[in-house]
């Protein structure tokens, strides 16, 4: 059997009296691991639906001659999903702004409805989140909200806008928001060492604020690495005080556990310690070899 990716014959291992399934499901953790994603499938000439799949997938391979596989970007579809919700998120705020925009109300909601459901398997569980949200509120006022629930529609599109212009930017230029989350830590940077202070003056709300600045930096720092290396940055040479990314990543994800288990635990002493000690050092060592690896960046 041949297989072929965007015309380009792909090499794959089909052990005898295999599935067809069981090849495509090789096919595409391959093609995932590549950073893309399938979006059609043809068998023998035929396209293949969601509701012919299941009935293609049990032939065994010895009985088909060729597979053609389309297979697009993973980051150009996110980012085209993105984009449309962007707008959708433009669109519900030009209406709550609009008066005379009843008629309005249910296609808008319909849209938003759809991206729900088309893109479920796009975004991660807290980018959809924000998608459920905005469809359970669209849901709960209806067709004729009044002014109150105009003005919570609107405050929500701006928010989630935000949120997703962000999204939308890390996959579009992830060298500039590295630089970002680097540009992020140096601005808050001192407030980790002041972590024991405020705990020792009863400001624990005000310390875990901080920590908690410091892990979504972090975060965004973690989806920003991948983006990085489908950019052609060998992001795995890069060192960190000696250590290699993956295992500098790998200690610090332990560090951060730590300290979250310390706050659990209101162990003030250890708090201070792992803030000042552990997670601030190995962030500015961190974003330091960032900004070697990225010049110009």
């Amino acid at each position: 059997m041949t297989i072929r990716v965007n015309g380009a014959e792909l090499a794959l291992d089909q052990k005898e009296g295999a599935s067809l399934g069981e090849v495509l499901a090789a096919a595409d953790e391959l093609l995932e691991k590549a950073g893309t994603v399938i979006v059609a499938l043809r068998v023998d000439g035929a396209e293949v639906d969601a509701e012919s799949y299941g009935a293609v997938a049990r032939r065994l391979v010895a009985e088909v001659a060729a597979v053609d596989i389309r297979a697009e970007d993973s980051s150009e579809i996110r980012m085209r999903a993105i984009r449309s919700f962007l707008e959708l998120l433009a669109r519900a705020k030009a209406v709550c702004e609009n008066d005379q925009a009843e008629t309005l109300w249910a296609e808008l909601r319909a849209k938003v409805r759809e991206a729900r459901e088309g893109f479920g398997g796009l975004f991660p569980a807290d980018e959809l989140s924000f998608v459920r949200l905005f469809d359970e509120l669209l849901e709960r006022y209806g067709d004729q909200p009044d002014q109150g629930a105009r003005i919570e529609l609107s405050a929500q599109a701006g928010r989630i806008s935000a949120f997703f212009g962000e999204r939308l930017a890390e996959l579009y230029d992830p060298r500039r928001e590295m630089m970002t989350a680097a540009s992020l830590f140096e601005s808050r940077a001192s407030e980790l060492a002041d972590i024991p202070i405020l705990l020792q003056t009863g400001k624990e709300d005000q310390a875990m604020k901080v920590v908690l600045y410091f892990i979504e930096v972090f975060n965004k720092v973690i989806r920003v690495l991948p983006e990085l290396r489908k950019a052609g940055i060998d992001t795995s040479a890069v060192s960190i005080g000696g250590v290699a990314l993956p295992d500098f990543y790998g200690s610090f994800n332990d560090v951060l556990r730590e300290l979250i288990g310390a706050f659990e635990r209101k162990d003030a002493v250890l708090i201070g310690d792992l803030a000042e000690y552990e997670v601030l050092p190995r962030m500015r060592e961190f974003f330091a070899a960032m900004r070697e690896a990225l010049p110009g960046s």
